[in-house]
């Protein structure tokens, strides 16, 4: 009886194998599941530090969190500027405003809105030049979506998203 009784045993322990640890999946944040953002001011505080955490190496490209309006821009410059040897304006990454970085000093302050509008304004140094983006949302029911970015001024020594993405060849 113990011969008929030991191959049980053995599927039984085979079955009661300890399993490998799975290694726990980071949660995904909830922006990145909807579209929007729910709050400006902190999203943009994660979109710089992650350009800290990766000096030259730049975070994925929230899209999810464009307006409509933004995301139908950058698809008419993606457009105008594939399949080819042509550069466009934005030869540079726009969030911090250089081909090259190494962001510190950060300082994210929400600035006083209007209704469904919302401007989020980042000074921060990149490689010791100081410098200022203003990013500006606006709300489409409970969600903020990024509708444009202005560096400086916007004008002079500084530049508009929305006008660097209608520049074509």
């Amino acid at each position: 009886m113990n011969q008929a009784l030991l191959p049980l045993a053995l599927a039984l322990a085979a079955a009661f194998q300890p399993v490998a640890p799975v290694a726990p999946v980071a949660p995904v944040p909830a922006e990145a599941q909807a579209r929007g953002v729910e709050d400006p001011g902190a999203f943009v505080s994660r979109m710089f530090a992650a350009y800290q955490r990766a000096p030259d190496s730049p975070p994925p490209d929230p899209a999810f969190s464009y307006s409509d309006r933004l995301r139908d821009q950058f698809a008419a410059y993606n457009a105008a500027f594939s399949g080819g040897d042509l550069v466009g304006s934005l030869d540079f990454d726009w969030w911090a405003n250089a081909q090259e970085w190494r962001i510190s000093q950060v300082a994210v302050t929400d600035e006083p809105g209007t209704g469904d509008r919302k401007t989020i304004t980042a000074r921060f140094n990149n490689y010791g030049r100081r410098d200022v983006t203003h990013f500006n949302f606006v709300r489409v029911g409970e969600r903020w979506y990024l509708d444009d970015v202005v560096n400086g001024t916007g004008g002079g020594g500084g530049w508009m998203l929305s006008a660097l993405l209608r520049v074509r060849p």
